[in-house]
């Protein structure tokens, strides 16, 4: 009986061991799709898609739409600080569409990130002092 009990609790243990992942800036990639951008949900006007951001983690490289436009650039990591993560060399085409000022705020939103958090189904991008500035889904 002894065996027996001794047996399912290394096995459980073993299980809860193998479920547990850990999500930072080293491993994250796909594509998410923005919910919140400062805290607040973001409504879309007709005609928009909606944001997204992508992560290839083979060439360090991130890429999206930020409503209209399209944009890409270099996510930098930190080898000391898994949850550092910011972007650079960011660049996006430029044509002119319906309500620029989201697109902006989401570009300019970019360019503060910090850190990220993340799980199997929504992640947070973050500024210096911890706040999420951007919400995203899995797409």
């Amino acid at each position: 009986m002894k065996k027996t009990l001794f047996f399912v609790a290394l096995m459980a243990t073993t299980l809860m061991a193998c479920n547990k992942h850990t999500y930072n800036a080293h491993n994250v990639f796909g594509e998410w799709d923005l919910t919140q951008m400062n805290g607040q949900t973001i409504e879309l006007a007709e005609g928009i898609t909606t944001p997204f951001i992508g992560f290839d983690q083979n060439e360090n490289r991130v890429y999206g739409n930020a409503g209209c436009n399209s944009f890409f650039g270099m996510m930098v990591t930190d080898s000391t600080n898994v949850d550092a993560l910011r972007f650079d060399n960011m660049g996006s085409t430029r044509m002119l569409c319906a309500n620029m000022e989201m697109e902006d705020g989401f570009l300019a939103a970019l360019g503060q990130v910090q850190a990220i958090e993340y799980n199997a189904d929504q992640l947070q991008l973050k500024d210096a002092n911890g706040n999420t500035i951007l919400l995203f889904v899995r797409k």
